[in-house]
C-alpha cells in the first residue's frame, strides 16, 4: 500500500512511474488533496512568520490590502489560493484536451496535478522560509535580507537561480501529468501543460506575496 511521503518522495525520483501508481490508487484524490494542503499549509506558516516581525511586502499588491497588514490577511486567503490554482489547472487542462482526445477524468487530473503543483513548490518555500526564520531570531532586518540578494555575487546569483529552477520543475511535470493522465502526444502536453502553468502561476501571482 502506498503512502502520500512515498508518492511525494517518488515523484521526485520517478514522476512518470509515480504519476501511473497513483492513478490506480483508489485513494487517488485524497493524497493529491493532501499534497495542495501540505504546501499550502507550509507557506502559511512561512506567512505567519511574516506578519510577526511585520514585514513589508517585496512588490506592491494587486488586491486592496495595505502593505503594513498584507502578510496578516494572506494567513487566512493562502491556502484558499493553492485550492483554487489547483482546481482552475485541472479544469483548463480538462477542458483544452477534450479536442484533443484526452481521456483522462476530472478527478484524476486533480491527483496528480497536487503533486506536480507542490514539489516545484518546495524549492522556492525553503530559501524563502530560511530568511524568515532569520530574521524571527534577529540575525538579520528584512531590509539586510533585501540588500544581501540585491547585491550582485553569490546570493543575488542564488536568489535567480532557484526560482528558474522552480519554473523548469513546473514546466517538466505539468505537460508529463497532463500526458500521464489525458494520454495525448507529448506535444500537446507540452503545449498545455505551458499554458496551464502560465495561468496559474498569475492567479498565484496576484495575492501571493
Amino acid at each position: 500500500m502506498h503512502t502520500f511521503w512515498s508518492y511525494l518522495a517518488g515523484a521526485v525520483i520517478r514522476p512518470r512511474r509515480t504519476f501511473d501508481r497513483l492513478l490506480e490508487d483508489p485513494q487517488r484524490l485524497g493524497h493529491g488533496s493532501a499534497a495542495i494542503l501540505f504546501i499550502g499549509l507550509l507557506y502559511t506558516l512561512t506567512v505567519i512568520g511574516l506578519a510577526v516581525v511585520r514585514a513589508d511586502i517585496a512588490f506592491p499588491a494587486w488586491v486592496a490590502i495595505p502593505r503594513e497588514s498584507y502578510y496578516f490577511w494572506e494567513i487566512f486567503f493562502a491556502i484558499p489560493v493553492y485550492l483554487a490554482a489547483w482546481i482552475l489547472a485541472a479544469g483548463m487542462i480538462q477542458l483544452l484536451c477534450r479536442p484533443c482526445g484526452g481521456r483522462g477524468t476530472f478527478e484524476e487530473t486533480l491527483a496528480v496535478l497536487g503533486f506536480a503543483v507542490t514539489l516545484p513548490s518546495f524549492v522556492t518555500w525553503l530559501p524563502e522560509t530560511a530568511g524568515v526564520i532569520l530574521i524571527l531570531l534577529g540575525v538579520l532586518t528584512q531590509a539586510e535580507w533585501w540588500e544581501i540578494i540585491a547585491r550582485p555575487g553569490f546570493w543575488q546569483l542564488f536568489s535567480q537561480v532557484y526560482q528558474f529552477v522552480a519554473l523548469a520543475w513546473f514546466l517538466l511535470l505539468f505537460p508529463l501529468a497532463v500526458a500521464t493522465v489525458q494520454k495525448v502526444r507529448g506535444w500537446q502536453a507540452a503545449i498545455v501543460g505551458g499554458l496551464t502553468v502560465a495561468v496559474i502561476g498569475l492567479v498565484v501571482l496576484i495575492f501571493i506575496r
